[in-house]
């Protein structure tokens, strides 16, 4: 997944390209209409011939975490808006997780549709995990009855990043994290009819899932954008990226919101909004990066392939239960994108 291409951008074609940029935008400072026109008109053709099989790797890989998540915040977007029970305790958080998780949904669906229409136009297959849309849904009001990728009723959520990001440690770096809120095998969407305080429990550990899948995604990009190697490419997984931390930051703000609550069934969640100067403090805090004698600074960690990649991805969601139930297929297919996206490399 890694061979060399001969067509690959050399330093010559780069300086022509920059040129012709060069040319162009100066022509459109001047006032030339279609100079303005091609500026406006996007970035051009696709170069086919710089796309080599570790870019092709990595959209695949890309394609098919985004139709999961697509899968997902369905599920969370049925519930939220149309089971009554889920949607009042969802709103006692943040009245705007509603809209939040939906139109989360409507992105990621818009990430998948674009990567595959870009691999279509390059000749490539484009990701399809219909078959193995073989999962129930939950007998609920609100749900659809339609097969689905993820299971939401048996999970363990991530809760380490919050502490994480208000560190100045870094786990590429060997730094580990506690949980701040022990969630193991629990439903975050409502599996049958509950008490308001059974359903808040549901809600809150959701809550703290919103934010999880979408840091994951953050860090994922951030390990698979040094490896690109076509500019196309490249400049796919720059825009979407930004856009897995736009919506991870939203969902992180949400938790300002979050009461405390005991559900009496071992599970307990801290009072954040007692606690401002906690809850508010989502920006991150400047860390380690690179290496070890430079400067501090905030960004998003992990980045590194061993803690943020395909496989470090693909492999905390199974953890997580997420999949529970998928076939045998259905990992080895996930493992295998998994492991070419991980092994691409930025051909120069």
């Amino acid at each position: 997944m890694t061979a060399s291409s001969p067509s690959a951008h050399d330093r010559r074609t780069f300086l022509r390209g920059g040129a012709v940029l060069g040319a162009t935008l100066a022509a459109a400072a001047a006032g030339s209409p279609a100079a303005m026109a091609k500026v406006a008109g996007g970035f051009g053709p696709i170069d086919r011939d710089a796309v080599t099989p570790g870019d092709i790797a990595i959209l695949r890989f890309l394609a098919a975490a985004e139709l999961l998540e697509d899968d997902l915040w369905q599920q969370y977007c049925e519930l939220a808006v149309a089971n009554p029970s889920y949607n009042k305790a969802l709103r006692r958080i943040d009245r705007s997780l509603i809209r939040y998780v939906c139109d989360d949904r409507d992105d990621e669906r818009s990430h998948a549709a674009l990567i595959n229409s870009f691999l279509a136009a390059i000749g490539e297959e484009p990701i399809n995990l219909d078959p193995f849309r073989t999962l129930p849904s939950v007998d609920v009001p609100g749900a659809e009855d339609r097969g689905r990728l993820t299971n939401l009723t048996r999970l363990t959520v991530d809760t380490s990043w919050y502490t994480r990001y208000r560190s100045a440690d870094n786990p590429d770096f060997g730094a580990t994290f506690p949980q701040l809120v022990e969630i193991q095998n629990r439903p975050t969407i409502p599996t049958r009819a509950l008490s308001q305080a059974k359903m808040q429990g549901v809600a809150h550990s959701a809550a703290f899932h919103f934010a999880a899948i979408e840091q994951g995604g953050s860090s994922l990009y951030c390990s698979l954008i040094p490896k690109a190697s076509s500019l196309d490419v490249l400049r796919i997984l720059a825009a979407i990226g930004p856009t897995e931390v736009y919506h991870f930051s939203a969902f992180h703000k949400s938790l300002e919101g979050l009461f405390g609550l005991d559900t009496k069934d071992g599970l307990r969640f801290p009072n954040l909004r007692r606690n401002r100067e906690l809850s508010e403090a989502i920006f991150p805090e400047p860390t380690r990066f690179l290496r070890e004698d430079l400067a501090l600074c905030s960004v998003i960690r992990p980045c590194s392939t061993e803690n943020a990649g395909a496989v470090a991805a693909a492999t905390g969601l199974a953890q997580s239960g997420l999949f529970a139930g998928q076939s045998q297929q259905f990992f080895d297919a996930v493992t295998a994108l998994a492991t070419a996206a991980d092994a691409a490399q930025r051909e120069v």
